[in-house]
């Protein structure tokens, strides 16, 4: 099971952002709110968004990078409570166009923020399949090798190069 990270679980998680993204020593901010040094580095490296932190630190500098990081979440916040309204109003009017675009900008902007405070992980995840193991894999094998039969040097030598690359099934009769 996962770790959940501890920071991302705080009421005070923007604060601790904004200061990591300003800057400020993991130390000062661990005494602050009672955290651990090691909990605010992983949640730093893992759910803080790195683009935030360099983009604060580039525009406004490491002292005012924190008050940046707050003035720029809660202006998008107060965004999405404007556009909310907006929402409610084209649902009451009945204009589907218009509500449909609303809540298009709803959502972008609830992204924005949810990407902002390091709360989506955009990385490539890979996932690797081992075909080798198979059922659909053994069935092949088993039905070259059933092919080749009636030609025994066929089937030894299949047999070899599939042994060769490990791509034999386990009490595959292969003689």
């Amino acid at each position: 099971m996962a770790r959940t990270c501890t920071v991302c679980t705080l009421p005070a998680r923007d604060r601790v952002d904004s200061e990591l993204a300003g800057g400020e020593s993991p130390a000062a901010i661990a005494r602050r709110h009672r955290l651990s040094e090691d909990a605010l580095r992983r949640h730093k490296s893992n759910h803080l968004s790195p683009a935030l932190a360099k983009v604060a630190v580039e525009r406004f500098g490491t002292d005012s990078a924190r008050q940046a990081f707050d003035s720029v979440v809660d202006r998008v916040e107060s965004l999405v409570g404007r556009l909310e309204s907006l929402l409610t109003l084209a649902e009451e009017k009945g204009a589907l166009t218009g509500g449909s675009n609303v809540a298009r900008e709803i959502r972008q902007s609830l992204e924005l923020i949810a990407r902002l405070r390091g709360e989506l992980d955009e990385r490539p995840t890979f996932t690797t399949v081992n075909v080798l193991t198979t059922p659909e894999f053994a069935q092949a094998v088993a039905a070259i090798l059933g092919a080749t039969e009636r030609y025994p040097d066929a089937r030894i030598a299949i047999a070899d190069a599939l042994d060769a690359i490990d791509a034999l099934p386990e009490g595959d009769p292969s003689s």
